[in-house]
């Protein structure tokens, strides 16, 4: 985030703090119990959402050199992102073209993948090395088996996306992320390094996830004994970029930049936790000093999900900043499996039930708001319902 942006919002939280406000929506929006739990819809937002637009899979410092790689899973689809020889990134289907069996797994780098089949070996382009004793067995098929499955793949600004269907990536990202992506780039993401990673699946829908996230409401009741004495958590700040939603929220150490004379003040990312909302799945966040990375995906339906957690901390690191890069992976990773996760597992096991028709979301959680009416505008759905203060009961 640049510098005259900072200072005006670091100008907005200080009125929102003098005064015990936040952003508000104009409106509350009432979401029916459907939105979260139908299968039909579910099965929408993996076709329209998952697969028919970009999605963002990685950031630049997990795969920094030639033959560097990573399998990730996007809906029911295996992917290997390879960093190929001349720097460039791609993506393939994780799936030998001889019987389809997966030829990488994890994380590392190599100079090629060998099937662990029938030890097909494919290089960093994807093409075809060797087919290890098939005594000319395969002459028969044509040039679609000496090639690995590719996906549409497109790199900018330390953030790495695929396509699972369409083409033209590089116009619908920019599309998606609109001027969120001049935020982003300043934060250097390509020069940052690589730390950590988490998993887990949830008995719930994925879009409980980012609703975590998505306000700040909730961090004094639920977080009392964790992060709360750290945050101002009733003022936060939030807008639409494109299709990205931002929250900014401060931390108490905001004070410290107050208190310095008016000429000198202007920073704010030092002291907020600074997020970006993109839907359907990823959740990218600035916390003080280094970037969090966070995508979710639906598994097999409506009722399960699963999470990762990446962590990326500034260059140069000494043994002091990658032990506390790696406590900082531990601890954030705590709070959420132990307070975040049962909240929306047991939210969802109300919905699924039946006995809870409607959540209403309050015009104080507007990136909430926001990160909802995307989905359901990008599925062509009406079952989200705007309240108005002065509307009719």
């Amino acid at each position: 985030m640049h510098a005259e942006k900072q200072k005006e919002m670091l100008e907005r939280l200080r009125i929102h703090l003098a005064n015990g406000t936040t952003d508000l929506s104009p409106y509350s929006l009432e979401v029916p119990a459907s939105h979260y739990v139908s299968e039909e819809q579910a099965a929408l937002e993996v076709k329209v959402m998952f697969r028919q637009r970009p999605l963002l899979v990685a950031l630049t410092p997990q795969i920094p050199n030639q033959g560097d790689y990573l399998t990730h899973e996007v809906v029911n689809t295996s992917l290997l992102i390879v960093r190929d020889k001349y720097g460039l990134a791609r993506a393939y289907i994780n799936a030998c073209r001889h019987r389809g069996a997966r030829i990488a797994e994890g994380k590392g780098s190599k100079s090629s993948f060998s099937c662990p089949f029938h030890a097909w070996n494919w290089g960093l382009d994807g093409k075809i090395i060797a087919r290890p004793n098939s005594h000319d067995g395969f002459s028969a098929g044509d040039d679609r088996y000496d090639q690995l499955a590719e996906v549409s793949c497109f790199e900018t600004d330390g953030l790495i996306f695929v396509l699972l269907e369409g083409d033209d990536i590089e116009s619908k990202v920019y599309e998606l992320l609109g001027g969120a992506l001049t935020d982003i780039a300043n934060y250097n993401i390509e020069e940052t390094r690589y730390i950590d990673s988490r998993t887990i699946e949830l008995p719930c829908n994925y879009k409980f996830f980012i609703d975590g996230f998505a306000e700040t409401y909730h961090i004094a009741p639920l977080h009392k004994n964790t992060i709360s004495p750290y945050y101002y958590s009733t003022s936060t700040l939030t807008e639409q970029m494109g299709e990205v939603v931002h929250l900014v929220s401060p931390r108490k150490t905001i004070e410290k930049e107050f208190q310095k004379p008016e000429a000198e003040q202007g920073a704010i990312l030092p002291y907020c936790t600074t997020e970006y909302i993109l839907a359907p799945n990823v959740l990218l966040t600035h916390q003080v000093d280094h970037i969090q990375f966070w995508t979710v995906y639906p598994v097999e339906g409506a009722n399960r999900c699963r999470v990762e957690l990446n962590v990326f901390w500034p260059n140069p690191m000494d043994e002091d900043a990658e032990r506390k890069a790696k406590l900082n992976v531990d601890l954030v990773w705590q709070v959420t499996t132990d307070e975040d996760f049962p909240q929306s597992v047991s939210i969802h096991s109300n919905l699924v039930s039946g006995a809870l028709p409607n959540l209403i979301f309050g015009r104080n959680e507007p990136a909430l708001i926001s990160y909802h009416q995307n989905i359901a505008k990008a599925i062509g759905s009406d079952r989200l319902i705007p309240l108005y203060e002065d509307q009719d009961n």
